[in-house]
């Protein structure tokens, strides 16, 4: 039991310090190196770092010494703050996902960092512990997840080991497939660009007149010569980036819980109760669709988070036509099939003419203004294609319990979404669509605080009505009753 009031192991003063001094780490910066002006540093600058660092190690101290939790009348209690005294009363029921991470300093000291999910939670964890002792971690996450029946059967403290059925891992191969067809030199870039706007106030002026003439004097080759350089160094550090994220890569599965371990740097550990899965997604990118891989990922109550948007990879690289006989063998409370049919020819010049219609203006605009602008008509047809790639990977079937939609976002998805996860099924139409008897199919799930939705455009109104008279109350128990007999 854990009645008694604990503390975060003493390594907590030390993170808190450490995330202190990130937060401030460019205003810091700016202060010792550009703030002391022409004449060097004075005694007053030493003054102020050093009681900056005192008073930020000095409220890692207090904030450590003022945590403490505990489990007591089925729920954890949680009083932190010094200054503004903070209680927590998480109750256990609301409890979705417990989930344990290792960055470099827990590694060395044999520690974790915990985050509890709850209930309406939002982007963030509800609780953030971080640094806890393996032992008390597990004792913690025992007494969170089992019920007050086998809480009151329980006699002793003993560890609970739970057997995983199967173990799958990602291999070094598959790894480094993954890491090379992930497509994330955008988030680089994002994240390239975020970092410069934070530096945009410390470069002289000069510099940015200097590029620029630089720029314009320089031919078209070299430009070009850097855009493929930068794009280059982008996909290495996306390729290093998610070698890190997904090393060591090991899904398995319990009588009641996904068990999902990854990271090299950083070592996660996240649990996923088999009962809040509310659907099932494959997505094969861009890069990955000619090759036959596909990634997966679970979309649960509770766990993914903010980065991920709700949502778990479940196995970041698998061959397509394995993945049907793995979510059978790993899942088979979601039952997964293959068959779809697909949207009717009359929707494919609306696919077409929708991504055509927004490149029409600039294109227009670009002809007329732009010297050899008419080559930009080039884009026209190029859109038409991608309305058409849209159009031809559209599709939705439901079978037993389970409904399959089919659409393409950057890459093409396919969802599988158990009836009696699916919080609502909706129909919409606009007066286009009512002309050809079209219809916009939508399915929402709880998978954040505002739930999430999959939609395909265009299906047959009469396969709408279809799908709600499966998804319907009455359909269900007369289905329900059929069995029964």
């Amino acid at each position: 039991m854990m009645s008694e009031k604990k503390r975060l192991h003493p390594v907590a003063m030390l993170l808190a310090f450490l995330t202190s001094l990130k937060e401030v780490a460019i205003p810091l910066v700016i202060f010792v190196f550009i703030g002391r002006g022409g004449e060097g540093y004075s005694w007053w600058h030493f003054l102020i770092m050093g009681a900056f660092l005192l008073f930020t190690l000095g409220s890692g101290v207090l904030s450590w010494w003022f945590y403490n939790y505990q489990i007591k009348n089925n729920e954890l209690q949680i009083h932190q703050g010094f200054i503004f005294r903070k209680k927590r009363f998480i109750p256990r029921e609301r409890v979705q996902s417990i989930d344990t991470s290792q960055g470099v300093i827990q590694r060395l000291f044999g520690l974790v960092k915990v985050q509890i999910e709850t209930a309406g939670g939002g982007g963030e964890p509800e609780v953030v512990m971080s640094a806890l002792s393996k032992f008390e971690a597990e004792q913690l996450k025992r007494e969170l997840y089992k019920s007050k029946k086998s809480q009151e059967e329980e006699t002793d403290d003993s560890p609970i080991i739970e057997r995983p059925v199967k173990e799958y891992r990602l291999t070094k191969k598959d790894l480094i497939i993954a890491a090379s067809t992930s497509g994330g030199i955008g988030v680089f870039l994002s994240f390239i660009a975020a970092i410069g706007s934070q530096v945009d106030n410390i470069l002289p002026g000069e510099f940015y007149t200097t590029v620029t003439e630089r720029v314009m004097d320089a031919t078209l080759t070299f430009i070009l010569i850097g855009a493929v350089v930068v794009l280059l160094l982008s996909w290495i550090f996306s390729v290093l980036g998610t070698v890190l994220k997904y090393g060591g890569f090991v899904l398995s599965r319990t009588e009641d819980d996904l068990i999902i371990k990854r990271g090299i740097l950083e070592r996660r550990q996240l649990t996923i109760p088999v009962q809040r899965v509310q659907a099932l997604r494959v997505v094969e990118g861009l890069l990955r669709q000619p090759f036959g891989y596909a990634a997966l990922y679970v979309e649960s109550g509770g766990g993914g988070g903010k980065d991920e948007q709700f949502s778990t990879v479940l196995f970041p690289l698998m061959k397509r036509k394995k993945i049907q006989g793995f979510l059978e063998e790993l899942i088979p409370e979601v039952p997964v099939h293959q068959e779809m049919k697909p949207l009717p020819v009359k929707a494919r010049n609306r696919y077409m003419f929708r991504f055509s219609l927004p490149v029409l203006i600039p294109v227009g605009l670009i002809s007329y203004f732009v010297p050899l602008g008419y080559l930009s008509f080039i884009l026209i047809p190029i859109a038409c294609l991608v309305g058409f790639l849209h159009y031809k990977d559209g599709g939705w079937s439901m079978k037993e319990a389970t409904t399959l939609l089919q659409f393409r976002q950057i890459g093409r998805v396919r969802v599988y979404v158990p009836r009696k996860r699916i919080q609502a099924m909706e129909l919409h139409s606009t007066l286009f669509q009512k002309r050809k008897s079209l219809t916009t199919f939508q399915v929402s799930i709880l998978s954040s605080l505002a739930g999430k939705q999959f939609r395909v455009r265009d299906i047959e109104l009469n396969n709408g009505h279809e799908l709600l008279n499966w998804y319907s109350y009455k359909y269900s128990v007369k289905k329900e009753n059929n069995l029964n007999e």
